[in-house]
């Protein structure tokens, strides 16, 4: 018998620590609605402390303003079981499930209340719901962003100043004058030269090519250029070889760092684009061309002339028609949609389907680029090779752009002035102020997640008002 009883009360014991120790709130009341028992959880979760519970009824906690609403007292009132959400004071928001016990009389003895903790499902939920709609203004954005592109040959862009640029470019295809591009390293000198070579009517007949003039020794250079003839100098072919004027013959050349050419070679590149003409090393016989030449650089060519470093007649005869390319920190509104551009580019490469945190976009957004665009597509591609998981974090961003602080803008715009139309009901006009006001605010802050945190609204939710006004 005693080990019966003994037996018993371990499994009570056992019980009652199970239930203390759930993560689920259990609330036990007498048939009058007075605390019985209580677990830790439910501490927890509504925020009361047991001086607040011991002793006390539910009616009571309610009129000392301790609880908002109560499910047992509905369950008191009512005699069957009942479930709601109770937002507690503490922010803790809680599904409460309660049960009345009654004896065989149908009188009720105790009521027993499960509490689950929302708020963390509610945390991971808001996530998902960022996530999606993330994932919405992703596919938006690629759907939006204008991206000029022939043959395979792109810009992605959506700022005015690119815009201006692009349009330029259209221009200065349909004529043959020499183009000079300036812009710093990396901000994409050789995609908008060859942009131009295929806007053109060149492309239908020759070819585009591209000499880094920084890249080749001093001692080749000429020799890549203009071709040689057999036997003109040791290690020359037996057959001698054309230079790359012949190669992009009715085509386009481009010159990259043409500030890198030595002088003796600029005088023979004055020549070659006065007359149309280019005599190989080792050579007597001119050869007649028909090429157009874009030339580029990262360096002030005025101030080269100035040290004499660079001749005033290449620089007079190069700098006909003009195009400055600023760098990508000084066109902010590009950032956003080259991401996109080369994330889509190599999850296409490498066959796999990784999107970017919010986190990591807020990160790259607010990041100088100091390299520029090919620094924005090399850390895009490294991101996407490098990253484990489908969603890229900011742990795995290089070390120096997990550091940045994300800078707080405080832009004062002035917003839309407010039309009234007759006719309207007060619901009408709020909603067409609003319109107005998402309208203005999403066309000035990107990404939408930016455009969300200064209005104040999660992004969901600006999300869903963006798909019912039809911006």
């Amino acid at each position: 018998m005693k080990e019966t009883i003994q037996e018993l009360y371990e499994s009570e014991l056992l019980l009652r620590n199970l239930i203390d120790n759930s993560y689920d709130a259990i609330y036990i009341t007498d048939e009058k609605g007075k605390t019985a028992w209580y677990n830790k959880a439910f501490l927890r979760i509504s925020g009361l402390s047991p001086s607040q519970l011991d002793g006390y009824t539910v009616f009571e906690l309610l009129e000392k303003g301790w609880l908002p609403n109560s499910v047992v007292a509905e369950v008191i009132q009512q005699k069957k079981a009942f479930t709601s959400l109770i937002n507690y004071y503490n922010g803790s928001e809680g599904l409460v499930s309660a049960t009345p016990v009654m004896d065989d009389s149908g009188n009720l003895l105790h009521v027993i209340a499960n509490v689950r903790d929302l708020t963390e499902l509610n945390e991971l939920k808001r996530q998902l719901d960022d996530t999606k709609a993330l994932n919405e203004s992703y596919r938006q954005t690629l759907q939006e962003v204008q991206s000029t592109g022939v043959e395979g040959n792109r810009i992605i862009f959506r700022s005015s100043v690119m815009e201006n640029i692009v349009s330029l470019a259209h221009k200065v295809a349909l004529v043959d004058t020499p183009v000079v591009i300036f812009g710093e390293s990396g901000v994409g000198k050789d995609i908008l030269a060859k942009y131009i070579h295929y806007l053109s009517e060149r492309h239908k007949k020759g070819t585009f090519v591209k000499v880094n003039c920084g890249a080749i020794p001093e001692h080749l250079l000429e020799s890549e250029l203009f071709g040689y003839e057999a036997g003109s100098f040791t290690g020359a072919g037996r057959h001698g070889k054309a230079g790359l004027f012949q190669v992009a013959n009715n085509g386009t050349i481009f010159l990259d760092e043409i500030g890198e050419m030595p002088l003796a070679l600029q005088v023979k590149l004055l020549g070659v684009l006065q007359d149309m003409e280019i005599q190989r090393v080792g050579g007597t016989k001119p050869i007649p061309i028909n090429v157009r030449v874009i030339t580029a650089t990262n360096a002030n060519l005025e101030k080269m002339m100035h040290e004499k470093k660079f001749r005033h007649d290449l620089f007079y005869r190069i700098n006909v028609l003009t195009i400055h390319i600023p760098p990508l920190r000084e066109r902010s509104e590009d950032i956003f949609d080259l991401l996109l551009h080369y994330l889509d580019m190599f999850n296409k490469k490498y066959k796999v389907n990784k999107t970017f945190s919010p986190d990591v976009i807020e990160q790259l957004l607010s990041y100088e680029w100091p390299g520029n665009v090919r620094e924005l597509k090399n850390i895009v591609e490294r991101l996407v090779v490098m990253s484990d998981s489908d969603i890229i974090e900011v742990n795995q961003l290089p070390g120096s752009l997990q550091q940045r602080k994300i800078p707080d803008h405080h832009i004062n715009l002035e917003l839309p002035s407010f039309t009234s139309i007759p006719g309207q009901t007060l619901k009408q006009l709020v909603s067409e102020q609003e319109k107005q006001i998402l309208s203005y605010y999403l066309s000035t802050y990107r990404p939408m997640k930016r455009c969300a945190e200064v209005l104040g609204v999660d992004l969901a939710t600006l999300v869903r008002k963006k798909k019912r006004y039809g911006l």
